[in-house]
C-alpha cells in the first residue's frame, strides 16, 4: 500500500500529470452523471445559440452520451494531451483549454441545433496542434511525433466530415482549427 499513495499523489497533485488526471476524472464523473441524470443533463451540453447554454461551453467536454463515447475519448485525450505536454504543462493547458474555449463558442455560434458533448473538440484541437506544430517547426522531433500521431490518430480526421448523425463533426472540425490556430499563436 505504500507504493500506491505516493504514486496517485504524484498523479493527481504533482504537475505535470495533474493536468490530465484531473480532466480524466471528470470525463468519467461526467459521464456517470449523463448515465444516471439522462436528458436531464442537457443543460450541461452546448445548445447552439441558447444564450443559458453559454456556460456549457465549460461542462461539455466532460459530458459524454454513454460509456463507449468515453472509451472513444479517454485514451485519445491522454496520449495526445501527454504529446502536448512534452512541450510544457503551460502549453498543455494553454491548447487544451484554448480549443474548450475556443472551439467551444465557435460550436455555441455556429453549428447546427442539437446537444454538443464530449471531449473530442479538444482532442481534435491537440492533434490539430501537433500537427501544425510539425508543420510550423519541422524539427525532427516534431515530425515524428506528427507521423506517429497521423498512423495511430489520423483516421479521426474523417470526424470532421458530416457523415454520422448524432455526432458533433463540429466540434471535431473547430476543434482541429481552433488546435492549428493555437499552434501558430502559442
Amino acid at each position: 500500500m505504500e507504493t500506491v499513495f505516493p504514486w496517485l499523489e504524484r498523479l493527481f497533485l504533482a504537475r505535470p500529470w495533474c493536468l490530465l488526471a484531473w480532466p480524466a476524472v471528470a470525463m468519467v464523473l461526467g459521464t456517470l452523471l449523463r448515465l444516471v441524470g439522462g436528458a436531464a443533463t442537457h443543460s450541461l451540453a452546448i445548445l447552439p445559440r441558447q444564450p443559458a447554454s453559454l456556460p456549457a461551453i465549460l461542462t461539455a467536454p466532460f459530458l459524454h452520451a454513454n460509456l463507449a463515447h468515453l472509451g472513444a475519448n479517454l485514451p485519445p485525450f491522454l496520449v495526445l494531451g501527454y504529446l502536448v505536454m512534452r512541450r510544457g504543462d503551460l502549453v498543455f493547458a494553454e491548447v487544451a483549454g484554448g480549443t474548450a474555449l475556443g472551439g467551444g463558442l465557435l460550436v455555441w455560434l455556429l453549428a447546427r441545433s442539437a446537444a454538443h458533448m464530449g471531449m473530442s473538440g479538444v482532442i481534435f484541437g491537440l492533434l490539430g496542434y501537433l500537427l501544425a506544430i510539425a508543420g510550423l517547426h519541422q524539427t525532427t522531433e516534431d515530425l515524428l511525433i506528427a507521423a506517429g500521431v497521423l498512423l495511430f490518430y489520423g483516421g479521426m480526421l474523417g470526424g470532421i466530415a458530416p457523415a454520422r448523425d448524432g455526432v458533433s463533426w463540429e466540434s471535431h472540425l473547430f476543434g482541429l482549427l481552433v488546435g492549428g490556430g493555437l499552434a501558430w499563436l502559442v
